[in-house]
């Protein structure tokens, strides 16, 4: 089981799959998920003549346990380091929830020298409403932040079942996730905005969307494509799907994807 060491000391696990000569895509996980959660995409991915790397973030998967750096700040370093420890000169990152925090929040920190593209899945670049911005969780404002992240361990988060054999190969390797170690995890998302990351994008960026989302209204992704100015720019919405389309609806998830990818490979 590979593993590097980030520059605070934390072994994380890591899964890199494909030729070396072929683009590389780092697919990002949510809150809670572990590299598994990308089992689908792997060898359509690969097929398609990309490789793929897949770590899991500290407390996650089967990286080390830690109370330092719960943190997206900390999570989109551990991110950089990762890239640095393989050598890594260009990428597209495709992040889902959270993993689409950590892709915004690597570029704000390091830029965009090594991002090739930036797909993101099911994420509003704010999740807490304000009165500029209606499109995070319904209903919700900073005073609910206490409330809101004692309640999301028990969303459901998906809206369309999952087939038996592919949430068997989504928990092979399950390890029990610690909701209360990581809740300056979550809050700590919660609490921020990257609609000034998306505004100085420069790079082709595809927003993805659930229709039916359990956690933000479908106008987000639009919303959010209309706060760059990229041509090769582009939304999707998922019919019928919840927060986690790549589980969801696979097939038209790896379609979309690659099409997108392809265009800019």
């Amino acid at each position: 089981m590979p593993k590097f060491q980030t520059n605070d000391g934390v072994w994380l696990h890591y899964e890199l799959d494909g030729e070396a000569q072929h683009p590389l895509v780092v697919l990002l996980g949510g809150y809670t998920s572990n590299v598994d959660t990308w089992v689908a995409q792997v060898a359509p991915l690969q097929d398609a003549g990309f490789r793929v790397l897949r770590f899991d973030y500290r407390n996650h998967g089967q990286s080390e346990q830690t109370n330092q750096g719960l943190r997206i700040a900390r999570l989109a370093m551990d991110l950089a380091n990762l890239l640095t420890a393989l050598s890594v000169d260009k990428c597209s990152l495709i992040g889902h929830s959270m993993g689409a925090m950590v892709a915004s929040q690597y570029l704000s920190l390091f830029g965009g020298a090594k991002v090739m593209s930036i797909i993101t899945e099911d994420q509003t670049p704010r999740m807490l409403n304000t009165p500029d911005w209606q499109l995070g969780i319904t209903n919700s404002s900073y005073a609910m932040i206490d409330e809101i992240a004692t309640r999301f361990p028990t969303m459901k988060l998906t809206r369309k079942p999952l087939p038996l054999e592919l949430k068997r190969q989504v928990s092979a390797h399950y390890v029990s996730f610690d909701f209360n170690q990581n809740r300056p995890l979550l809050i700590d998302g919660m609490i921020q905005d990257w609609r000034d990351v998306i505004q100085a994008e420069k790079i082709p960026h595809l927003f993805l969307a659930g229709a039916e989302s359990p956690l933000y209204p479908v106008a987000h992704a639009k919303q959010a494509l209309a706060l760059q100015n990229v041509p090769s720019s582009a939304m999707y919405v998922f019919d019928g799907v919840g927060h986690i389309p790549h589980l969801e609806a696979v097939a038209e998830f790896n379609e979309v994807v690659v099409a997108f990818l392809r265009r800019l490979n």
